[in-house]
């Protein structure tokens, strides 16, 4: 923070002063950050709140109050990201994202609004957003079949995703590469369906406390399922699993 007082914020700054916020948002913290935010809005207020450069802090501002548990603080950049939804597409779809959202976190789950939302975020390559979304959909719905979709929604936003990603690769990949690539496939998933269901939900970021309240089983029991999937696929650390985890799913899906 003493290295963060010191910096004199710019547009390039913007970004990362948005990444930060939401983290000391989640930390209870964004007192400590509120003087860097005053002068990153003053600047962009003399600029005449260019939205190239505005949108994106406006929504670190969504972000940080859902984060927050403070709709109250969510109000004023909501607000901006719909009065600035006729000029750009972008900020139409984080608005309409941000209403979802709130929405959501209050109990009142619409699978159809959340998929249009998730989508139009994951549109504007904010996949994570967009699956985090649907995740928070899914543990929020009051009803197992509206759960379902969320949870389906959030797989197909993550496996497009990585989908294009691979086209990419594989457009610029030596075919022999490819080839190799392909004989180091697993032929057959080698987790139970109550495994696998419990990664699915483990690749969404769910902690096991919510993963065993999806799926009516305790955290202690999710823990357990977690060690015997780690066993199973014989990865030496738990981001080596989650990597295991994310290209078998995908590839089975």
């Amino acid at each position: 923070m003493e290295v963060l007082a010191e910096y004199a914020v710019d547009l390039f700054s913007l970004l990362p002063l948005g990444e930060l916020w939401m983290a000391a948002a989640r930390m209870g913290q964004q007192d400590r950050l509120a003087p860097m935010l005053e002068n990153a809005f003053a600047i962009l207020g003399e600029l005449g709140d260019p939205l190239s450069w505005s949108v994106p802090l406006h929504w670190a501002g969504v972000h940080a109050g859902i984060l927050a548990n403070d709709p109250a603080a969510v109000a004023p950049h909501g607000q901006a990201l719909a009065a600035a939804a006729a000029q750009s597409p972008f900020a139409r779809a984080l608005a309409g994202a941000g209403r979802t959202w709130l929405r959501v976190l209050a109990g009142q789950v619409d699978p159809d609004e959340v998929a249009v939302a998730a989508r139009g975020l994951a549109q504007f390559g904010l996949t994570s957003d967009a699956t985090r979304l649907a995740g928070q959909a899914a543990l929020q719905a009051d009803d197992a079949r509206a759960s379902g979709l969320m949870l389906q929604l959030a797989r197909d936003l993550k496996l497009a995703a990585a989908e294009t990603v691979d086209e990419g690769a594989a457009d610029a990949a030596d075919p022999a590469t490819a080839d190799l690539r392909a004989t180091r496939r697993a032929p057959s998933s080698p987790l139970s369906d109550r495994e696998r269901e419990v990664a699915e939900l483990l690749l969404l970021g769910m902690p096991y406390r919510d993963i065993g309240a999806q799926l009516f089983i305790s955290a202690k029991t999710v823990e357990h399922h977690v060690a015997r999937i780690r066993r199973r696929l014989g990865a030496e650390s738990r981001s080596e699993m989650l990597s295991m985890l994310r290209a078998m799913l995908a590839r089975q899906a």
